[in-house]
């Protein structure tokens, strides 16, 4: 095979040496396992096509951990970047675009084993190319006795999802919170595995969430110390009875007590899965583009119209409740209790479905089956919002799980963004003692000025957001910096710790550089 030069080599590696890593790759994989050309796919896909900040000069897909093993250990040897995912299909968080321009990207899809499936203990162990759509597949392909849990989006990596900090909507709908039991590689390309499977013979190395010592699983989330190879997830039984409840209120300000007598419920186990909560905007758009409904800047009266035509709710709750039947018809009426007591005018709702009964013909709305864990891709409708060449960013910050924090979050988000000539488009994820408030940056990508001016925004939201004391948990790689900085307690002791970690692991800096603004030296010493 002759190595040719692509376009872009990565930043600081001669040529000599990236032709080298190239070939080496090349006899430790084979030919079809290094890619050269055709990887567009694998850059930041909001890019004008003219931007080459965030592309990859090559793309490797392993297919076994031996594999991972030679790529780390011949980047080492080169000097060259790696920068890992599993699918690459968070779009709005970069795709699997590198941060530094001309990495190897390291693709998993060819790692797509389901290694095991614990039916007795509610347990998978998968490698990082096997998709949701492939879990649920295979999960159904056994009787349909447990669910997993899965974003609104069918197409990710469960292991890139979960060590990405993910979430989705059932029990284990905290995605990192779940898993247990992970095998490693390091910087050097030795192997790790964490918690009891740190033992070569436990029996309990996916059932137990810790071993004997630190637990380093942490570690290797949201990650560049290491690459994921092998990971254990819990999944759920089947229920008797799931039930899918809407609670819709018509006013903004309702939005305050809805999340605290949200809270009160999940506080006290009554509802147990991810509560979402949404906005009228998210309705029009899975319902046609915004040409169909407005014709300029948004106002409460198109808010109030839209509520009327769509039959939705200024705010709009999604919950469920599942198990044994009389647990769940008690379980319910109390829900509609505390949120009727909480907003007396609100709406509820509930679809009891039998649990084995769960399909596109019992539960027709994605939003109610997802949360028993049944993905899909209705949501990409979302994105033709301003045309068919649709683009978005996604900015989610962290906050205690009360309305007052909730309503703040709003008011500078839509602040930011109607500022900068974007529609407020929000939806808040509950869990019992805190939320992430997902505000989506919707823009033209066939608009290069709009796509600058998304990434403006999406800066100056981060640093007011950090400023009030609402710091994102997950960014996009163009804007992973800016996060990080917001962590800056101490003068930044936690990423001058990490960075610590990072130099001792990798004193190569080979590993994703630059990922959650956590640079190795080597980067650290050009700036």
């Amino acid at each position: 095979m002759t190595i040719e030069l692509p376009a872009i080599l990565p930043d600081g590696v001669e040529r000599d040496d990236y032709v080298r890593a190239v070939a080496a790759l090349v006899d430790a994989l084979g030919a079809d396992a290094v890619r050269l050309e055709g990887i567009e796919e694998f850059r930041d896909p909001y890019d004008w096509p003219a931007w080459d900040t965030h592309w990859p000069s090559a793309v490797v897909q392993p297919a076994s951990v031996e594999d991972v093993q030679a790529v780390v250990r011949i980047a080492e040897a080169h000097g060259v970047p790696l920068w890992t995912h599993s699918q690459g299909k968070n779009n709005g968080y970069g795709g699997g675009a590198p941060r530094v321009r001309g990495s190897i990207t390291l693709n998993f899809r060819r790692m797509n084993r389901i290694l095991e499936v614990n039916e007795e203990l509610g347990y998978v162990v998968v490698e990082p190319g096997v998709t949701f759509y492939e879990l649920v597949d295979e999960l159904a392909a056994r009787g349909g006795n447990w669910w997993p849990s899965t974003p609104d989006l069918g197409w990710g990596s469960v292991v890139g999802n979960t060590v990405d900090h993910g979430v989705g909507y059932t029990e284990f709908g905290d995605h990192a919170a779940a898993a247990s039991g992970l095998e490693i590689v390091l910087p050097d390309g030795s192997l790790l595995r964490t918690g009891m499977w740190a033992s070569s013979t436990s029996a309990a190395g996916h059932a137990h969430p810790r071993g004997f010592g630190p637990n380093v699983e942490s570690l290797f989330m949201q990650s560049n110390l290491g690459i994921v190879t092998k990971l254990g997830r819990r999944i759920s039984p089947a229920p008797e009875l799931f039930a899918p409840l809407r609670f819709r209120v018509w006013e903004d300000a309702d939005l305050v007590p809805l999340i605290d007598a949200t809270r009160v419920l999940m506080l006290e186990g009554t509802i147990r899965n991810i509560p979402v909560i949404g906005g009228v905007l998210g309705t029009a758009a899975m319902r046609g583009p915004r040409s169909q409904w407005l014709d300029g800047p948004i106002t409460d009266s198109d808010y109030r119209r839209l509520m009327t035509e769509l039959g939705a709710g200024w705010w709009n709750l999604r919950a469920a409740i599942s198990g044994p039947r009389a647990i769940v018809e008690a379980q319910l009426e109390r829900v509609r209790e505390v949120l009727q007591a909480a907003v007396p005018s609100g709406e509820f709702s509930a679809l009891p479905t039998e649990g084995r009964d769960v399909s596109e013909e019992t539960l027709p709305l994605h939003p109610d089956r997802v949360q028993a864990g049944r993905p899909g891709q209705s949501l990409l409708k979302s994105l033709e919002w301003w045309g068919p060449d649709g683009g978005h960013l996604e900015l989610s910050p962290v906050a205690p799980n009360t309305g007052r924090d909730a309503a703040r979050i709003g008011d500078i988000l839509r602040a930011e963004m109607e500022g900068a000539g974007f529609d407020f488009w929000p939806s808040i994820c509950l869990f019992p003692r805190s939320l992430v408030y997902l505000g989506v940056i919707n823009f033209d990508h066939a608009d290069p000025e709009r796509i600058q001016a998304a990434y403006d925004v999406y800066d100056s939201a981060v640093r007011r957001l950090g400023a009030e004391g609402y710091p994102l948990y997950r960014g996009h790689v163009r804007g992973m910096d800016v996060i990080q900085e917001q962590y800056d307690w101490n003068e930044h002791a936690y990423r001058r710790f990490v960075e610590r970690l990072k130099d001792a692991l990798d004193p190569q800096g080979i590993l994703s550089p630059g990922k959650q603004g956590i640079w190795p030296a080597r980067y650290r010493d050009q700036t």
